[in-house]
């Protein structure tokens, strides 16, 4: 991965010309670990701290919904349970705010996991499914893919044209 030239501390991704290009270890991040697990808290505070990337632990949606209200967060990591909740819950707030805060499932050691459970995230829109033992090199392409894809703006949904347009014009 190249390297931005950005001042340690001064990294605003947004005004960089190449989000590709950032060093992850030079972000100013914050990410939201959303679980009642603190085995998971500590994995994940582990491998998220050579980013420089700041945690906030929260064990139940209550928490969550404070630390969004007052506070930027750049990705969110939900283990399967928390102690008034689900994952489902929080990613359901995350859509509810309209909050651009990715949301990475994760799974513990102890949560035993199949596809079932990757398809469900999936289905609810999480941005990533993760199971243990973590590995740096997906919190790095997490965090890569997280933070650069909330630079990007919204695609436009194309008009609908052409034959089939007018098949659907007819149909309603």
């Amino acid at each position: 991965m190249r390297v931005a030239a950005v001042e340690p501390g001064n990294a605003n991704i947004a005004q960089l010309g190449n989000p590709e290009n950032v060093d992850l270890r030079k972000l100013q991040a914050t990410a939201l670990i959303a679980t009642n697990d603190p085995e998971i808290y500590e994995s994940m505070s582990q491998l998220l701290a050579p980013f420089s990337v700041e945690t906030v632990w929260s064990k139940c949606l209550e928490e969550v919904k404070y630390v969004l209200a007052r506070q930027k967060v750049s990705v969110c990591f939900c283990g399967f349970w928390l102690l008034d909740g689900t994952y489902r819950d929080v990613v359901r707030h995350l859509r509810l705010r309209r909050a651009e805060v990715p949301a990475v499932i994760v799974c513990s050691p102890s949560c035993p996991h199949d596809y079932r459970d990757y398809l469900a995230a999936l289905n609810i829109s999480a941005f990533d499914f993760i199971c243990h033992p973590y590995q740096k090199s997906d919190i790095e392409r997490i965090l890569n893919s997280a933070l650069n894809a909330s630079l990007r703006p919204p695609s436009p949904i194309p008009p609908i044209s052409g034959i089939g347009a007018a098949g659907l014009r007819k149909a309603s």
